[in-house]
């Protein structure tokens, strides 16, 4: 009679233990790169441009791994959970966000169901997501112009962008999808008592995706002065893509207001891309972007120009191979080498 009962019990246990993983899953992910090229870039010190051959991981897209996970709690609601980490596969070392976490890439806990997502924690911004999706190179710093401009001003000591691609300490809202419109809100206080002109971060967005369009606006303000909102900014942008199957178009605009000391600083962006298949695994990739700084950093007026071009070929549904080379030049600056180009060829793989 014990072992009978005894086995009863250990099947039960097992049952259960069989239904807890059905509703409930953990998984590990990630995305590794490495290029060899020769890169170039401004040198703010004397004017001039620095040259050197490199093998350097995540110029395509930042190399990360993750740990995400969800557990269905009924009635079509669930728990989840994302923690992500940049890293550098040419070194094996980390590589932190402004805030200097850790989990730099992503880290928010949240629920889901039919009334959207409610996530708590760092998740990412809706600029940054507009600016990946709607240019050919994604989120590439170094050959995607919209990301060059938002976050390294093409080498200056500055980003342009007075925040993160995520936003850390936020509460962020997306809603359903109605007949492909989408939304989200997102709010970071400024979490400090003291006296002083910080303000809360707000972020909105609207999104439309039907068939081959594609549409999205955003709007942000920050004000909070730290290390993960350095600048008191409003910013506001547009993307739109369009397939038309023998190529992807994609554009944007957006204008980046300062308002930090009391200093006004604008830069206006703009990009214009396209992504042309070659055959069913590869394709080909150009994208121009411009930016006008009008009082911004050096006090005056002056022109980011930078031109990219790529080729993609997919080796599987994970790995693939790529070459690219772009090119930037400064105008009105004063610099006596204006032009900087980079070319490199990568290996990517996702897991």
């Amino acid at each position: 009679m014990f072992a009978k009962k005894t086995l009863v019990a250990a099947a039960a246990l097992l049952a259960a233990a069989g239904a807890a993983q059905a509703q409930s899953s953990v998984k590990l992910y990630g995305y590794i790169e490495a290029s060899v090229g020769s890169f170039e870039d401004f040198n703010f010190v004397d004017g001039t441009t620095d040259r050197a051959t490199k093998v350097e991981s995540g110029n395509m897209m930042t190399s990360f791994f993750g740990l995400s996970g969800s557990e269905d709690l009924g009635g079509g609601l669930k728990a989840e959970f994302v923690l992500e980490s940049f890293l550098a596969g040419d070194t094996g070392s980390e590589v932190r966000n402004l805030a200097g976490g850790f989990w730099g890439r992503g880290s928010w806990v949240g629920l889901s169901g039919g009334f959207g997502r409610v996530a708590l924690g760092q998740y990412d911004n809706a600029f940054f997501t507009m600016g990946l999706a709607y240019n050919p190179f994604g989120s590439s710093m170094t050959f995607s112009p919209t990301m060059v401009s938002y976050y390294s001003l093409g080498g200056f000591l500055a980003p342009s962008l007075g925040y993160d691609t995520g936003w850390v300490n936020s509460v962020t809202y997306e809603t359903p999808n109605f007949g492909g419109f989408t939304a989200s809100l997102q709010f970071a206080p400024k979490e400090t008592s003291a006296g002083g002109d910080a303000k809360n971060n707000y972020a909105v967005s609207a999104a439309y995706n039907a068939g081959p369009l594609s549409v999205m606006g955003v709007y942000t303000s920050s004000g909070a002065i730290n290390s993960a909102y350095f600048d008191r900014q409003k910013n506001w942008g547009l993307g739109a893509s369009y397939d038309l199957g023998v190529a992807k178009l994609s554009a944007q605009y957006s204008v980046i207001k300062s308002e930090t000391g009391g200093g006004d600083g604008k830069a206006k962006y703009f990009q214009l891309g396209a992504e042309v298949p070659v055959t069913d695994v590869s394709k080909v990739m150009v994208s121009y972007g411009q930016t006008k700084y009008d009082d911004f950093f050096f006090g005056g007026e002056g022109k980011l120009k930078q031109f990219s071009v790529g080729y993609d070929y997919s080796l599987s549904k994970r790995s693939g191979v790529y070459a690219a080379l772009t090119t930037k030049k400064l105008s009105d600056f004063g610099f006596s080498d204006e032009t900087a180009t980079t070319y490199a060829v990568g290996l990517r793989h996702a897991f």
